[in-house]
Formats: structure tokens, C-alpha cells, sequence
């Protein structure tokens, strides 16, 4: 096994051509690159639990798989979750297959890049943060891969389609906006006249601001762009009965009229929790899409 040492500058040309023949050799030739674009700490990790990292560096991890399947979803997903709180890290995923289309879709929503390697150790840059990486300018004077010297025959880095038009706007600005629109039905409805709050105002406003509260956390917290209107709907068919169950006017006169506010309570509670579930389930499922 090649022992793969950490150079202090980017190197001068792309990694040499290796013979990729096992799992080993596929996460030095991975860290052996990544150290090329200039992550210049990048060391390879083989055995043991990585934890769904096989290369780290301190401005970046990287998963490596060498499977003849394609690469699904829940392999990037597990490599998202390694990452944890260190956002300031990038995130490299190399197979020797491909990837599965729900796999790209979920890469380019959290900004992961995917490279493809051959068994001659070259790569190819699946999506736009892998071309990002590739052809980003070294901080010290380096060929690039496209100038690499005569002596040294590179590897060609070619590149799939581009990518659909990027996303814009702040991850989680809808359900900060949705919050904020909540948080005022909140504090101005319990004190409304057709509003009689029980057993007090103040209990009735203090209900009826944990949802708002909930978006707005979360949406200033959000970092992706994963997809969110159901479960964002689902909290907002949840604020509504605390509105219906706090009023007394809703529960006064014969049973007709108190049928109204509690089969909407039923149907708005189920309605969420469904929400909710389906969401949850598709968002975290090996097959399931995304959107924002």
C-alpha cells in the first residue's frame, strides 16, 4: 500500500497515472487530487469506521467508492451528515461507476461534488462544484489541468452537461417570511374583537407563536435548499386549531355551531400530520426527490 504524505504547496502537474485495483488505491489517487487542487493537507484514511469519510483535510472530506453500482442517494447523504457543523467544509464524493440520477440532484442541492475516476487513476467532474474545484487557480504558481507538461502525460478531466440554472436566493427565506406572517396573525388576532381568547390572552398568543417561532429558527438555521413546503404547510394547518381551540366565541351556541371549529381542528390536524410524515419520508428516502 502506497503511503500517501501531505505536501505543503499545491503540486506543480496532476497526479501521475496509477492503476486503480483496489479501494486502497482509489482513496490515495482521490487524496492525491484533491491535494492537487489545493487542498494540500488531503490524506487518505483506509480501514476502520470513517464514518462515511475516506479523505480529510481541514478544508475539506471526501467519500471514495469502489463499487461497479451506481452511487445512490443515501451514500451522499451519509457523507453530508459527516460533515455535521463544520459547513466551511467542502464535500468531494469519487466513485468508479456513476451516479444515480436522484444522486445528482441531491449534490447539486447541497453543493457536493461529484467526480468520476478511471482505473488509469484519471477523473472527470461530474457537476458544477467538481468543475468549480478542478479549475479553480492554484494559490501557487501550478499547471493547470489543461497545461500540463509534454514529459508528464495528464490525465484528461472532461466534464458531464452542464447543470440546469443555479438557485438563487437565501435557503430557508420562504418559511422566514411565512413565519414572520404567523408571528403577526399571533400577536394581533387574540386581541381582535371577534376574538374572546380562554382561559387568557396572553396563554392564546403564547400558543399561536410556536409555529411562527419554529419557522424563523429554522429558516434562518436553514444552509440547503432541500425541499421544505409540506412540512411548511403542515405547521401552518397546526397553528390553526390552537386560533379555533383558544376562542370562546367558536364553542358558544348549539352543537352545529361547535361542530365547525372541531371538525376543522380533526381535518387540520390529520392534514398535518400526513404532511409531515410524507415529507420526512421522502426527503430522507433512498429514491425520493427533492425541490425547494
Amino acid at each position: 500500500m502506497t503511503r500517501e504524505d501531505t505536501q505543503a504547496a499545491r503540486p506543480p502537474t496532476p497526479p501521475a497515472r496509477r492503476q486503480i485495483h483496489s479501494w486502497q488505491e482509489a482513496e490515495h489517487n482521490a487524496a492525491a487530487w484533491m491535494r492537487y487542487w489545493g487542498y494540500e493537507d488531503a490524506r487518505a484514511q483506509p480501514g476502520g469506521s470513517d464514518g462515511g469519510v475516506d479523505v480529510r483535510s481541514r478544508r475539506a472530506l471526501g467519500q471514495v467508492k469502489c463499487q461497479a453500482v451506481a452511487v445512490g442517494r443515501p451514500e451522499l447523504q451519509r457523507l453530508f451528515g459527516a460533515r455535521g457543523r463544520a459547513l466551511d467544509k467542502d464535500l468531494l464524493f469519487f466513485t468508479g461507476s456513476k451516479y444515480a440520477a436522484t444522486a445528482i440532484e441531491y449534490a447539486a442541492e447541497n453543493g457536493i461534488a461529484l467526480f468520476v475516476y478511471s482505473l488509469d487513476g484519471s477523473m472527470t467532474a461530474v457537476n458544477a462544484p467538481a468543475r468549480r474545484i478542478a479549475t479553480a487557480p492554484a494559490s501557487t504558481p501550478a499547471t493547470s489541468l489543461a497545461e500540463s507538461t509534454p514529459s508528464t502525460p495528464a490525465p484528461v478531466l472532461t466534464s458531464a452537461p452542464a447543470p440546469g440554472p443555479p438557485q438563487e436566493g437565501r435557503p430557508g427565506m420562504g418559511r422566514i417570511v411565512l413565519g414572520l406572517v404567523l408571528m403577526a396573525v399571533a400577536l394581533f388576532i387574540p386581541g381582535s374583537e371577534s376574538f374572546e381568547p380562554r382561559p387568557s390572552r396572553a396563554l392564546a398568543t403564547l400558543l399561536m407563536v410556536v409555529v411562527p417561532t419554529v419557522l424563523i429558527v429554522s429558516g434562518m438555521r436553514e444552509k440547503s435548499r432541500r425541499r421544505y413546503w409540506p412540512t411548511g404547510l403542515g405547521l401552518l394547518l397546526l397553528d390553526l386549531p390552537a386560533a379555533w381551540l383558544t376562542n370562546a366565541r367558536l364553542w358558544r351556541g348549539d352543537l352545529v355551531d361547535v361542530l365547525v371549529p372541531a371538525t376543522l381542528t380533526v381535518l387540520s390536524l390529520t392534514a398535518a400530520v400526513l404532511l409531515l410524515r410524507w415529507n420526512t419520508r421522502n426527503t430522507a428516502g433512498p429514491s425520493g426527490t427533492a425541490a425547494s
